[in-house]
């Protein structure tokens, strides 16, 4: 039997976390977990900070943040690791570092692929401290990072805003699905919500604290509730036809913000599937839950990164499910997407046509991986994308395409791949009538990153755009306390965009000369 020194404090999923919202939480009560090792050898952590004893520590202290983070990481590379193809790896370095308090203050924490996850701590309103590794739906979300950058690495550097706002929204659905891996959290979600997931709850909420903690410094800069909440009622709108940044209640095309249409969706497909699998039990949510990140990652690994990408993953979840599930889930996912008009009608009507994805031969491996890996479907004559399996510096980008701004020319690795699947998202208006190109998506992207201040440019010159910095992949790899996620590398003689990090904070309003960034 576990006793103490087997046994660990943590949150069971924010330190904030309430079944009511207030304007002024309080701590919520930690849970008591044994500890939890990592079998997977080509998916481990190496956690930098002093490791402590292992013991029942309090919030705020040294021994709480290491614990809290490694149960967090470690239960969640868990979860993931038997929907993930046997032989992925991190595209960081494995074990992938992991910082659990940078010297630098600051409300964020990141996944830099160069050095891995990096968390930091902030104090707010009369001193009040936040330590951002210890919210388990802020760990968890950087794990998202971790996870879609290992089984699709062509979308990091991809100068693409759908790209960019999809892996923004992977981490808030991994925040979602390793929670659910508690059966406290799925008992108290199915109470709350009388078993209809998709409305406001402990669960829709991601990161309770951090979100209060930026309304203190900017009430527009959070939802009302969470840094982002998954229950909300966003439509598809063509991000080149959104404003570079917005107030949380508001769309725009900054990447945590645009992200919010997917993960609501997501939270509505996984609410239909919950709703047609049975009596609304625990272990009923528990089998939803690993179901529907097995068709993400179906779906990612099945996909291309075309500019509607949104759009190619909903589809290939609906493929997946054909796949796998002989189309149980198919009406409810289609439902799920079309209402929030990432898949189009038509598009929908069309995939009941579309090619089926089948299992394939089971990829050969080192005894290194774990035999409860999944094996990656693949469509019919073609290979399996391997870039799990690749490792640090061996991930593969997109091609590159030239981008000209005023007199700025660089090059940037788009999204020119012609979709596997024929479908589109709900276009109206102007959307219908304009359609949207690889290079001017491309441009469109590198100008938010200019608007927003997260280009890094060095000493620009008197237009703000022309004089950038050319950065060395030594800087790159240090942790950055910067909202400044993008630089120029020389590649060939050519200048060439490139991703350094994902921030974790904010949507990216900013009233104040306090440093707000990015989650």
């Amino acid at each position: 039997m576990a006793g103490p020194a087997t046994e660990i404090n943590t949150f069971a999923d924010d330190p904030f976390s309430e079944t009511l919202p207030t304007a002024n939480p309080g701590q919520a009560a930690t849970v008591t977990v044994p500890i939890a090792t990592i079998a997977n050898q080509r998916l481990r952590i190496a956690i930098r900070d002093p490791r402590p004893a292992p013991a029942r520590y309090n919030p705020g202290t040294p021994g709480f943040r290491y614990w809290s983070a490694s149960n967090a990481l470690t239960r969640g590379i868990n979860f993931w690791e038997e929907l993930l193809p046997a032989g992925t790896t991190w595209s960081t370095i494995n074990p992938m570092p992991v910082v659990l308090l940078e010297s630098f203050p600051w409300l964020n924490a990141q996944y830099v692929r160069g050095s891995g996850l990096h968390f930091y701590s902030d104090r707010v309103r009369d001193g009040f401290p936040i330590y951002t590794a210890e919210s388990p739906d802020v760990v968890r979300h950087e794990l998202g990072h971790a996870v879609l950058d290992a089984i699709k690495p062509q979308v990091f550097n991809a100068a693409s805003l759908e790209g960019a706002a999809f892996h923004e929204a992977f981490g808030d659905i991994s925040a979602i699905l390793c929670a659910l891996q508690q059966e406290s959290v799925r008992r108290s979600v199915i109470e709350e919500t009388g078993g209809r997931l998709n409305t406001t709850s402990r669960l829709s909420r991601v990161a309770e604290q951090l979100g209060w903690a930026f309304r203190q410094r900017d009430h527009d800069s959070a939802d009302r509730d969470a840094l982002r909440n998954a229950a909300n009622r966003f439509f598809y709108t063509r991000p080149d036809l959104l404003p570079p940044s917005a107030p949380a209640r508001q769309l725009s095309n900054q990447p945590h913000s645009f992200s919010r249409v997917f993960t609501g969706a997501f939270l509505d497909a996984l609410a239909g599937m919950f709703a047609i699998s049975g009596a609304p039990h625990e272990q009923t949510l528990l089998t939803v839950s690993r179901n529907i990140g097995r068709l993400i990652v179906d779906a990612v690994l099945t996909s291309d990164v075309p500019i509607n990408y949104f759009s190619q993953i909903a589809a290939a979840m609906i493929q997946a499910d054909r796949a796998r599930f002989a189309g149980r889930h198919t009406p409810v996912l289609t439902r799920a997407f079309t209402r929030r008009g990432i898949l189009s009608v038509t598009s929908a009507a069309s995939l009941r046509s579309a090619p089926i994805p089948a299992p394939a031969a089971p990829i050969p491996t080192t005894a290194m991986a774990s035999f409860s890996m999944a094996s990656p479907l693949a469509y019919e004559e073609e290979d399996v994308d391997e870039s799990f399996r690749l490792g640090a510096g061996e991930t593969p980008d997109l091609p590159k395409k030239a981008v000209s701004i005023g007199d700025l020319k660089i090059e940037v690795h788009a999204p020119n791949e012609t979709p596997r699947l024929n479908v589109w998202p709900a276009l109206i208006g102007t959307m219908a009538a304009v359609p949207l190109s690889e290079r001017s998506e491309s441009t469109i992207f590198v100008e938010g990153l200019i608007q927003r201040g997260e280009l890094d440019r060095g000493a620009a010159d008197s237009d703000g755009v022309s004089a950038l910095m050319i950065a060395s992949p030594t800087e790159i790899a240090s942790p950055i306390p910067t909202k400044k996620t993008h630089y120029l590398a020389e590649e060939d003689g050519k200048l060439v965009l490139k991703r350094s990090h994902f921030n974790c904070t904010a949507c990216g309003w900013r009233t104040s000369n306090r440093l707000l960034s990015c989650l």
